[in-house]
């Protein structure tokens, strides 16, 4: 591998899905441990990082009115050119979004500070099973046979399901257009172990491609699983697909995403889901492609490129086969965390305008109320 030069930046641009949320919290949950061994994490705080993103590509974060977007990428440049220890790490999946142009405009903007591009990369069945279910956590009511179809040829679905999928997860592409200014020596591929690898294995991936001591990884975020099973996947869908646009996109994030979902996901359920078996066939050959051009191009690979290829995971559960039972015990969970967000609020609004006790409190008081 290439040795890290005095202030090189390490530029990690994801892919979705491939445990960047977890990744980011590792790097922000130790920022002053780093700090003291010479790897500066930049940007005061976690969020600073993405309206720099946002900013470099020109956009704004759609509904929010975030003045402090515009220049934020300018100042995080000017963090990074002042750093004197020895190298940079930053994180934001949104630079997989990147053009050619902005690429160049990056990398001339952190000079001569040289910039490393990282790369996390999850083998094809999980992250088309785990980017259905975002997109359902977006509010889309896509059926699993839907959104899968339309991955497999996007021109036989909604552009927002199979162009939208391979913009995000087109590894290669994201690479070729990073190496506009960005030589192929400076490109690190990092793969997301297999189910059933040490949980640490990732993390430990991802500190060799950057160059950190794990000993400076002490502290953990607390690890979310953000996945549901076929059960409270459906239950979502039907969800999603009964509110219609009757919601604007605050409304959905509070009471579904922030509301409903996070009791989905706690849930045990006893119907994981995975890529159905008949669909291996084709989700392993285009995976067999993804690896066969990595390989090619002679990437720095930490880990193992075979890592990326689906392997047959016993008969995982399928959202539209799950028993009536099952729907019905996902959909209870998901109705009992609407009445107790409803009545939590209706406290809280309560006590607001009598302008007495803890507004924020709700708790036991509701059934004395």
């Amino acid at each position: 591998m290439t040795s890290a030069r005095a202030a090189d930046v390490f530029v990690h641009i994801g892919l979705p899905k491939t445990g960047t949320t977890y990744l980011q919290g590792v790097l922000w949950k130790n920022r002053e441990r780093l700090a003291e061994n010479g790897v500066l994490i930049p940007g005061e705080r976690r969020s600073l990082q993405n309206q720099a993103a946002w900013d470099l590509l020109g956009r704004r974060p759609r509904g929010a009115e975030l003045p402090q977007v515009a220049g934020s990428w300018q100042r995080l440049v000017e963090e990074v050119r002042g750093w004197s220890g020895t190298h940079a790490v930053m994180s934001e999946e949104f630079l997989a979004f990147a053009r050619p142009r902005q690429v160049r405009q990056a990398v001339q903007a952190l000079a001569p500070r040289q910039v490393h591009v990282v790369v996390t990369v999850r083998d094809l069945a999980r992250v088309i099973v785990g980017s259905w279910q975002q997109q359902l956590a977006s509010g889309r009511a896509w059926t699993w046979e839907e959104y899968a179809a339309a991955v497999r040829d996007p021109e036989r679905g909604p552009a927002s399901a199979g162009v939208a999928f391979w913009l995000r997860q087109d590894v290669a592409r994201v690479l070729a257009t990073w190496e506009a200014a960005v030589p192929r020596e400076r490109v690190h591929v990092v793969t997301v172990p297999p189910p059933g690898s040490p949980p640490e294995l990732l993390l430990e991936r991802f500190a060799t491609a950057v160059r950190l001591d794990p000993r400076w990884l002490p502290n953990r975020p607390e690890q979310q699983n953000l996945s549901v099973g076929a059960a409270d996947a459906e239950v979502l869908r039907r969800l999603n697909a009964a509110l219609g646009d009757r919601l604007n996109e605050r409304q959905y994030t509070r009471a579904v995403a922030h509301g409903v979902r996070p009791v989905l996901q706690g849930r045990r359920s006893p119907a994981p889901m995975g890529l159905p078996v008949e669909q291996l066939g084709w989700v392993s050959e285009r995976a067999g492609v993804i690896v066969e051009e990595l390989r090619d191009r002679g990437y720095d690979v930490v880990g193992d490129l075979d890592d990326l290829v689906p392997a047959p995971v016993g008969a995982p559960a399928r959202p539209d086969g799950v028993e009536p039972g099952e729907l019905a015990e996902a959909a209870l969970a998901a109705l009992e965390a609407a009445v107790e967000q409803f009545a939590t609020l209706w406290w809280r609004t309560r006590a607001a305008r009598e302008g007495h006790g803890d507004a924020s409190a709700a708790g036991p008081q509701l059934a004395s109320s």
